[in-house]
């Protein structure tokens, strides 16, 4: 009795701890302690709370071309602080521009001219915030490209001392009237004659009397040459330096235009090169005098190429550096493309390869590596399935965040089954796949007490299903459906109620509310002999894993299955069987771990503890797809909606804590007069994961983490839908508004001449919704997306839309569109389109993998456009 009541004392008094301080942290009044000090200090000296401010573009003499820093200075006193951008606890300072014109950002946010103090806050678990005592200056750079330059926004921060914090909003309204831009000087030289002209590594000291160019800039700039890419190339040379590789990516593409009216074509083979950290490239009209190693490109085309450019040309003119005095030199940073336009007589003669070299040098301040020559081949025809109209230099087979490199299929059969072995591993960490851990437990704990358990045929048995049944369902769906077919076919109204009842089955069979019998003569059908037992269950609950895991795993499966929907069945299934086979060989370490825990010592009463865990768990994950089914039938969380299911997986979570406790018994426990540490630490883990619920709930603020990021992405979306004027139905994410028709938006984006982007998602799926909650609203891209008018094309149901008809038109467009474009069916896929919705300016597929690739994704598609709208606006002038 005396260890019954311990137990009570120590549970109940956890449950107090984790609770109580969650609700003293969600309740507490900011004035009260954002301070961070102590809160029953007083006495003190009132400090000044006023800041000086100070926001201002310098320098304020600036000339198109040159660059310029927005500053904003916070002066304070030396005992207040104001908190830094980083996300802490709701009181961050955010720095939002709102409009930017004739300036070109060069850093994705604005940077603070010093590191802040870490200050631990304990009433927040202990956060770590970011202050500046005293003040700080946040700058950012940026390049005058008009001579009309602006920059609107607002700054909001709160400046605190130990007791109080008093908010600040200060709008942002800076304009420049910039000079003209410098006259460049011009050079022509004989790129022949200086062709082997050697560099030594690093800049030497000049001569005293340096021979002086004539003239800098003699290759003039070539508008970029918009047109459809027929072939692309990406080369990472593969040279190393030290620890790291050379700093340069090269694509080579072959674009054809609009066809010449004689029905020859115009062809344009540009390169392409990003140049990483501070490295450069020289022109190539770069004076080798000047000791720098121009940049040469040569090229051999077939019969009947006739140029019409007599020389490669730059996109944009070089930058014009003087390193030394009387040392003038021409050099590219970070990205630079180079054009040359052919003319070809026939599609014979534009199906034949084109092959040259670049030979360059890369160079930073006080050092340059060796030159390098990097061959290259293109061929026409060999990507033009699926290839689109790109006005990008950033099509799709650059670097950077819009990558699209050749076919698996062209890399060879192993690159390709090696991508299917990698995305096996990763889509194990995907959520749909948890709730299929306890599953295969428990199951394997009741195939593990069967007098002739096989443990490792029966582990072997049951990995061959998950193998066989991902690989015939994926095949068969795809060259059933299509591959927007898969999609709709995850969604199912009732798979995804049959799933939820398979897992609520299980998981009252696992809580001891009844016992699974199977027909005798089930049985004497499926065993045969002793060996035999139990194969029928094996394979149909890698079945269940194969449906239940089927919905977070199109990151692989739709990007691989199209092929078998146009036919082409080896690749797919070879690429399945990889994915399928790395995905299912974890669970068969899972599926005999339960033999090994039945030969320890003392296996009893616990093992029964632990399927009624794995019983509560499955009922949570449930929840899941009960909210899926709920949303394909209602097109909006009609029942199970974001609150029902977070507070539901709270309750699971208590309850599973009391279970773990003692506090209740349930049919097939065993009696126990104790518990051990473990179980007490189990039960603490659950309790405290419902605290974290709750705090997420209904605290104040959410918690920040990788965690809650993943259990919101995981949870039902939560939709505010509205009716715009211009754009008609629409919905709102982070305070902007998303199209839900594309063809009303596309008609809003030609009136007022702005591009699009295009979020090609789903309302049931995960990915999308961290994209949504975790990178659409970070400072830099909101500011990049607030340039567009956006539009989320579903695919599989739209929000808040009731007319069927409608809804079954948008979702057929929606699907086409990214079929054509993206020639699979993966969520999410973005892409940044010209007003009329016809040319892609970049494209993104998937969540964002690293920082600040997203961002630059939208970087390249807006500044794509324009340039775009400067070539359009010359040539209308010419005319």
């Amino acid at each position: 009795m005396t260890k019954s009541l311990s137990v009570l004392h120590v549970g109940m008094l956890a449950i107090a701890v984790v609770f109580g301080g969650m609700v003293s942290s969600a309740h507490a009044q900011p004035g009260n302690f954002l301070g961070g000090g102590n809160l029953l200090s007083g006495g003190q000296d009132e400090i000044s709370l006023e800041p000086e401010l100070k926001i201002r573009l310098t320098p304020d003499n600036a000339k198109v071309g040159d660059t310029v820093t927005a500053e904003i200075q916070v002066k304070l006193n030396e005992k207040a602080y104001v908190y830094s951008q980083n996300p802490n606890i709701g009181a961050e300072t955010k720095i939002r521009i709102e409009q930017t014109t004739g300036l070109t950002p060069l850093s994705g946010k604005f940077q603070p001219n010093r590191k802040p103090k870490e200050v631990v806050e304990p009433l927040f678990d202990n956060a770590k915030l970011e202050k500046f005592y005293g003040g700080v200056i946040w700058t950012r750079q940026y390049r005058v490209e008009a001579a009309n330059a602006r920059l609107v926004g607002t700054l909001n921060f709160q400046v605190c001392d130990e007791a109080t914090c008093n908010p600040f909003e200060e709008k942002i309204d800076l304009s420049l009237k910039a000079g003209p831009a410098t006259a460049k000087p011009k050079m022509s030289i004989d790129l022949a004659s200086d062709a082997n002209t050697q560099i030594p590594d690093s800049v030497p000291v000049p001569p005293s009397k340096p021979a002086s160019p004539e003239k800098v800039g003699g290759i003039q700039p070539l508008e970029q040459v918009f047109g459809k890419v027929i072939a692309s190339q990406k080369l990472i040379p593969e040279r190393e330096f030290g620890e790291q590789t050379e700093p340069v990516t090269l694509t080579l593409r072959l674009v054809e235009a609009q066809p010449a009216a004689n029905g020859a074509a115009t062809v344009v083979v540009s390169v392409s090169a990003t140049v990483t950290d501070h490295w450069h490239m020289y022109a190539l009209d770069q004076d080798p005098k000047m000791f720098a190693l121009p940049t040469e490109i040569s090229l051999e085309t077939p019969g009947g190429w006739k140029a019409i450019d007599t020389t490669f040309r730059p996109v944009e003119n070089p930058e014009v550096t003087t390193p030394l005095e009387d040392v003038i030199q021409l050099v590219h940073h970070d990205q630079v493309t180079w054009q040359q336009r052919f003319e070809v007589a026939d599609s014979a003669a534009l199906s034949k390869s084109v092959t040259g070299a670049i030979r360059y040098q890369l160079c930073k301040e006080g050092t340059c590596l060796p030159p390098n020559t990097v061959e290259f081949t293109l061929t026409p025809g060999e990507v033009a399935e699926g290839t689109q109209l790109v006005a990008s230099s950033e099509d799709g087979s650059g670097s950077g965040p819009v990558e699209e490199t050749l076919p698996l299929q062209e890399q060879g059969l192993i690159p390709f089954l090696l991508t299917g072995i990698v995305f096996g591993y990763l889509a194990l960490l995907t959520p749909c796949v948890f709730p299929m851990i306890p599953i295969t437990i428990s199951f394997f704990l009741k195939q593990a007490e069967k007098e002739h358990h096989n443990p490792v045929g029966m582990a072997s048995l049951y990995c061959f299903g998950i193998v066989a049944t991902f690989t015939l369902i994926g095949v068969m769906a795809a060259a059933l459906f299509g591959s927007a077919g898969l999609n709709t076919f995850a969604n199912n109204v009732w798979f995804n109620i049959f799933l939820a009842g398979v897992l609520i089955f299980f998981g009252f069979n696992m809580l001891g509310l009844f016992e699974i019998r199977v027909p005798s003569w089930l049985l004497t059908w499926s065993s045969g002999k002793e060996r035999s037992g139990g194969a029928i269950g094996v394979l149909f609950m890698s079945f269940t894993f194969t449906l239940v895991s089927f919905t977070c795993t199109f990151a692989f499966v739709g990007f691989l299955l199209p092929m078998a929907a146009r036919g082409n069945y080896y690749w797919p299934i070879l690429g399945m069987l990889a994915f399928s086979t790395a995905f299912a060989s974890p669970f068969f370490f899972l599926a005999l771990f339960p033999s090994f825990l039945k030969k320890m010592p003392k296996s009893g009463g616990w093992m029964n503890n632990v399927k009624v865990v794995c019983g509560l768990v499955e009922l949570g994950a449930a929840f899941k797809f009960l909210s899926v089914a709920d949303i394909s039938w209602f097109s909006t969380p009609y029942v199970f909606d974001y609150p029902l299911v977070m507070t539901s997986w709270m309750v699971i979570a208590i309850i599973t804590g009391l279970y773990l406790l003692g506090m209740f018994k349930l049919p097939h426990d065993s009696a126990a007069d104790h518990i051990g540490v473990v179980r007490l630490g189990f039960a603490l883990t659950f309790f405290g994961f419902a605290a974290y619920l709750s705090s997420g709930i209904y605290g104040r603020t959410p918690p920040n983490g990788i965690i809650w990021q993943q259990i919101v992405a995981f949870a039902p979306p939560t939709y505010e839908t509205k009716q715009d004027v211009d754009l008609g139905p629409a919905v709102e994410h982070d305070e902007l508004l998303y199209a839900l028709d594309v063809n009303q938006a596309i008609q809003h984006a030609k009136a007022k001449n702005q591009p699009l982007f295009f979020d090609f998602t789903g309302t049931n799926c995960v990915n999308c919704r961290f994209m949504e909650v975790n990178v659409f609203p970070k400072e830099e891209n909101r500011e990049l997306l607030e340039k567009f008018v956006r539009v989320q094309l579903y695919t599989d149901t739209i929000p808040d839309m009731t007319d069927a008809e409608k809804v079954g038109a948008l979702l057929d467009t929606n699907r086409e569109l990214q079929s054509e474009w993206f020639n699979d069916a993966t969520l999410p896929a973005y892409a940044v389109v010209t007003p009329d919705g016809q040319t892609i300016l970049s494209q993104y597929k998937g969540s964002e993998r690293s920082q600040g690739q997203f961002t630059r994704f939208l970087e390249t598609g807006y500044n794509e456009w324009e340039r775009m709208k400067t070539a359009q606006a010359s040539d209308s002038v010419r005319r």
